[in-house]
């Protein structure tokens, strides 16, 4: 039976995130001593070595990844009770994390958490935007209880929903070129200088794999953090764009933008709403995945 209080499992932690013991003494408050002791401790009470000591520092051995993933679900776990028994205290009944790629926010989720928020004024809502990539890595990390992402190979160990659908458009300034024609596909647009977001994102990752199947490249001039964004960009003339057609159109006529359907195949895409396998769900958050399945596509 593992005996070790939270102090410990947070140090452990630290250490395997940090690969350093002094780093993680420093950041826990603790003398280095006091925290090579506390570790010593830890693996004597478990009869295993728990971590490695390399040139640059330390890392886990594989029974040290195990324990890491323990701590931090002990952690999370403390974290979660003493926020809920403050909640109660304060009225609030329940809370869920959630993350989203811009591409969900901009089609419905938006609208779906606020009729979602007016149906149970009691639960709290935490919604972080992230890209695909990072919300599937936060929620098999257990930083989130649900994430919403474009349709794709998703990892192992996760619960699949049908939640939504977007389509891609090409987004260019009104008089380039190109934009008087009427048909456009990423055949026809991949000599052009493009406007993207990071390379975490969904969008990024289907032109680069379309590139690279063709053994082409695509010519990102300028990356940048937001749709609104890259809509300036494109107006001023820095390239052209692929975004959601639920994106572009709020900004479109007041940055006199042309956007056309992209007609690729993959253009039309699936959203989806994804939790962890297995896993026995909060009320709040079962109450709020029922909400987001059970409304219209």
């Amino acid at each position: 039976m593992i005996r070790a209080d939270t102090v410990t499992f947070a140090l452990f932690v630290l250490v395997c995130e940090l690969r350093s013991v002094s780093r993680a003494a420093a950041a826990s408050n603790l003398a280095v001593s006091a925290a090579s002791r506390r570790l010593a401790n830890l693996e004597n009470a478990l009869q295993t070595q728990l971590l490695t000591r390399r040139s640059h520092g330390v890392e886990p051995t594989p029974e040290g990844l195990t324990v890491l993933n323990y701590a931090r679900d002990v952690l999370r776990l403390g974290e979660e009770l003493e926020r809920s028994l403050k909640e109660y205290g304060s009225g609030v009944r329940g809370r869920v994390r959630i993350s989203a790629s811009s591409s969900a926010l901009v089609r419905r989720l938006a609208a779906d958490l606020a009729s979602f928020g007016r149906e149970n004024p009691d639960i709290v809502i935490d919604l972080e935007e992230r890209a695909t990539s990072p919300t599937v890595e936060a929620l098999l990390l257990k930083e989130v209880d649900i994430g919403v992402v474009v349709a794709g190979a998703l990892p192992k160990g996760l619960e699949i929903f049908p939640y939504s659908t977007d389509r891609l458009c090409v987004v260019l300034p009104r008089l380039h070129p190109m934009a008087q024609r009427d048909h456009l596909d990423l055949e026809s647009l991949i000599d052009e200088d493009f406007v993207a977001l990071d390379s975490s994102t969904a969008v990024y990752r289907a032109l680069e794999g379309y590139a690279r199947e063709r053994g082409r490249d695509f010519k990102i001039r300028v990356q940048v953090r937001s749709f609104e964004s890259m809509g300036h960009m494109i107006s001023h003339g820095l390239g052209i764009g692929i975004m959601p057609e639920h994106a572009v159109t709020p900004f479109a006529g007041a940055l006199d933008l042309k956007v056309q359907p992209l007609e690729d195949s993959f253009a039309r895409r699936d959203l989806v709403l994804i939790i962890r396998s297995g896993e026995v769900l909060a009320v709040p958050t079962a109450r709020l995945i029922e909400h987001l399945i059970r409304r219209p596509i």
